[in-house]
């Protein structure tokens, strides 16, 4: 993943903010360890384990590619994040340089824990305390090369809800202008800023139907 140049694929999405790949996750468990009746998550091992839930919308999805050397042939997926406010706004995250706009994500590589991986994703995109509330949809991705009639790789995208948490001021106690609360980017991250948005924005990635999608999850 490239942490300055947003990818246009996609099916590949791959222009999340940067990710700390040297993090330990979880422990995973066998799967998702909640109550049958409720979505909310302690970790998610494979997503599959949420594929007879009713409440969580899982769909099937095809991605072609030109050859199979792409940026999900060596992961299991992508976790992404949509962090609301009281406002009715989602938390995006906004590239310096090329602009685009979407939801915090980032790769989930082979046996890492989904909800450690979704965390560490906001994490880098804003300072704001938050809570990961549950799965709010799933998508099973199926990899073609053009002219192929089998998949090569199979993946999933999980969306997971998140809302900010306590006291956004306790994020910056050092805040002494309303100003610097209200704006939930962090100093630590070189490349991407982030901002809150009511509704889908026209710079989203070229192409990317999925990350339009996604964000329309939050929003109307």
């Amino acid at each position: 993943m490239s942490d300055d140049t947003p990818s246009t694929d996609p099916a590949v999405t791959d222009d999340r903010p940067p990710t700390d790949s040297s993090a330990t996750d979880a422990p995973a468990a066998d799967d998702a360890s909640a109550d049958d009746d409720d979505p909310t998550l302690d970790s998610l091992a494979d997503p599959a384990s949420l594929h007879d839930r009713e409440e969580v919308p899982f769909t099937d999805e095809t991605a072609v590619h030109d050859d199979r050397d792409h940026c999900n042939i060596d992961v299991d997926g992508r976790a992404v994040v949509g962090v609301t406010n009281d406002a009715g706004e989602v938390l995006l995250a906004v590239h310096r340089e090329e602009a685009v706009a979407m939801l915090p994500h980032g790769p989930v590589e082979s046996g890492d824990d989904w909800l450690a991986t979704a965390r560490r994703n906001v994490e880098t995109t804003t300072d704001l305390p938050f809570e990961i509330d549950g799965v709010e949809a799933v998508r099973e991705i199926d990899h073609f090369v053009e002219g192929e009639e089998e998949p090569h790789a199979t993946t999933y995208g999980v969306v997971f809800r998140a809302s900010l948490a306590g006291d956004p001021a306790d994020a910056d106690d050092s805040a002494d202008d309303p100003a610097d609360i209200a704006d939930p980017g962090t100093d630590d991250n070189d490349h991407w800023d982030a901002d809150w948005f009511d509704a889908v924005p026209e710079n989203t990635p070229p192409g990317s139907g999925l990350v339009a999608d996604d964000i329309r999850l939050f929003v109307n």
